[in-house]
């Protein structure tokens, strides 16, 4: 495909793969060949397998989406928020207003505990960084583990699912350079790009907290890799990733995740999307499928009526806001 330098594509059906495509090189320098083994940094793809972990745990603990939040994690100032109105992006915890590293766990989720809801339920806006300390303090509030733990110990490693989050050093060798966008091509849609840019904005706030670790060069450092960010921090393998949603086609928790919480404008994303469990639905090309994109251009979906998984990962950044169409008809060529 033009413009791309390393990439891999992967439909499965039925626990079994129908397509798989891998081309183009690992490094800018195009010195080291892209193949089926290569790992990617994926950024909010990871929410996909976030939000199956979270479910899993939940319902482990005898609970659902339905269950209220304060029995877990009471110090939270949400009222009597539910799991599936935080995990639909209703629970106004986007950002942050007392600045934190994400490299500093403690600190953010002390800072969660004293935000304030930037808006009640019922109105929506993505959260892309504090989503994953959300989820992880639930997942270690009822399980014990760290969600990335949780995720090796319960999914990756028993389904041998090659996606990772929380790199061991033993992988490292496989990942590829991710390679930032061409200067100067503006991004789409453009109310998201321009409100990025406010630094007043909703959106300016949740895409900048907590802080650091935003550039696509820092996320080419082993640290970035091994420490496991449950919002952002996921390494994978196409294959990985649809082999990952093609496990999720068959759990009994599957309605749970995909039923519609949500729909309408988001005020963060600034875009009419609507969102599952931890899920975005209506992607794809024929916008019939459940999943989560990633920057840059990854996705992980799946079509819950035809039983079809996809992935796509990358390592040449595009600028837009959800994959291209390019990207996209490789499902439709899939199918």
């Amino acid at each position: 495909m033009k413009d791309e330098i390393g990439w891999s594509f992967v439909a499965m059906r039925d626990g079994e793969v129908v397509v798989e495509r891998h081309e183009g090189w690992r490094d800018r320098e195009r010195t080291a060949l892209w193949s089926a083994e290569t790992l990617v940094p994926v950024w909010s793809a990871t929410k996909g397998p976030m939000a199956g972990c979270v479910l899993m745990a939940l319902r482990r603990a005898g609970m659902d989406g339905e269950s209220l939040v304060e029995w877990v994690w009471p110090e939270l100032q949400v009222g009597s928020l539910t799991f599936e109105e935080m995990f639909s992006h209703q629970g106004g915890l986007a950002g942050l207003n007392e600045k934190c590293s994400i490299w500093d766990r403690e600190a953010v989720v002390a800072s969660l505990e004293k935000q304030e809801p930037l808006w009640e339920v019922g109105t929506h806006g993505y959260h892309p960084r504090t989503i994953g300390f959300l989820a992880d303090e639930v997942i270690r509030r009822v399980d014990g583990r760290p969600l990335g733990t949780f995720w090796r110990e319960e999914i990756g490693e028993p389904e041998e699912i090659d996606f990772w989050i929380g790199l061991p050093e033993i992988e490292h060798h496989r990942v590829a350079e991710l390679i930032p966008a061409r200067f100067g091509k503006a991004g789409e849609p453009k109310p998201f790009y321009e409100a990025l840019l406010d630094k007043k904005s909703l959106t300016r706030l949740a895409f900048s907290s907590p802080s650091d670790l935003a550039g696509v060069s820092e996320m080419n450092q082993p640290r970035a890799w091994e420490a496991g960010f449950p919002a952002m921090g996921g390494v994978g393998s196409a294959r990985g990733l649809a082999k990952y949603y093609d496990w999720v086609l068959r759990q009994d928790f599957l309605e749970e995740l995909v039923r519609k919480r949500v729909e309408g404008m988001d005020v963060i994303q600034r875009v009419e999307n609507l969102f599952g469990f931890g899920m975005m639905l209506g992607l794809g090309p024929e916008k019939n499928c459940f999943g989560h994109p990633g920057a840059g251009g990854s996705y992980g979906m799946a079509n819950a009526e035809t039983g079809e998984s996809f992935a796509f990962v990358m390592n040449h950044f595009e600028p837009n806001l959800y994959p291209s169409e390019e990207r996209l008809l490789l499902v439709k060529g899939a199918i």
